[in-house]
């Protein structure tokens, strides 16, 4: 009788895993395979890496001021970042030409597929809809809302 539950429990699991595919301004896309909210990479440059998601707003002037640390971090080789504006839309050329003016050097989602994500975290009650927010996916998948000066003294 266990091992009929067992089975059922991982069938459940497996028909809750979906894949995300979220498109970068680079065109480059980035693939999240989630299986029942553990976020596992697809792209070997985040796979089984610490990955900082940075949800931004080009209006925001706390992002501003953070601006600084997010580019030291994504300078340093232990840790990924994903940039996601979470403000109102601005439309992918003006998103682009913000992303180009403050020096961001790190992979950016375009704004369509910025909402996929947001969606995402707000079913999970992670974002109330502020910015600046980091979440941290840790190597093993799991995501976890953490402070910039958490990131920074640990990475």
């Amino acid at each position: 009788m266990n091992k009929i539950l067992s089975i059922l429990l991982l069938l459940s699991l497996s028909l809750y895993a979906e894949k995300m595919t979220f498109k970068t301004l680079k065109d480059e896309y980035i693939q999240i395979k989630n299986n029942a909210g553990v976020f596992n990479f697809v792209n070997l440059k985040y796979h089984n890496k610490d990955t900082l998601l940075f949800f931004f707003g080009n209006d925001c002037p706390h992002c501003t001021n953070e601006i600084p640390q997010i580019k030291q971090l994504a300078n340093n080789r232990n840790i990924q970042l994903i940039g996601i504006h979470a403000q109102a839309d601005i439309g992918d050329n003006a998103l682009k030409s913000y992303v180009e003016k403050v020096g961001y050097n790190f992979d950016v989602l375009s704004f369509s597929d910025d909402i996929k994500l947001i969606n995402h975290l707000k079913e999970r009650g992670m974002w109330s809809g502020e910015v600046p927010l980091h979440v941290l996916v840790d190597k093993q998948g799991n995501l976890k809302v953490v402070e910039l000066n958490e990131v920074l003294a640990k990475f």
